[in-house]
């Protein structure tokens, strides 16, 4: 059995064996009778975000305004706020970190 076994893994079987063409057979079956839903995809793929650091006297607290003001920044008329941070630079300026997609 053993032998056997480790003669399977090893793949020491002859071109014209009874195994050898068995397995080539079954790889080719495989191949084609696959139902291609088993290689599909369902989850989304991840979107690609960016961050945009905005001094205090730009940012506004108002979504709507925001969201404006940053569809101009970036240039993307689709550009929409996943959210803000409100962080200190070196100088001690309040700044804030707004992730776009």
């Amino acid at each position: 059995m053993f032998k056997a076994l480790k003669k399977f893994i090893l793949w020491q079987y002859d071109r014209e064996s009874t195994p050898y063409l068995i397995f080539c057979l079954l790889i080719v079956a495989f191949i084609f009778l696959t139902p291609k839903t088993w290689f599909d995809k369902k989850e989304r793929l991840a979107t690609q975000t960016a961050r945009l650091i905005v001094k205090s006297e730009d940012f506004s607290p108002d979504k709507s305004v925001m969201e404006w003001r940053v569809k101009n920044w970036s240039g993307n008329p689709e550009a929409e706020i996943l959210g803000w941070r409100e962080k200190t630079n070196a100088n001690g300026e309040t700044i804030y970190e707004i992730d776009i997609r």
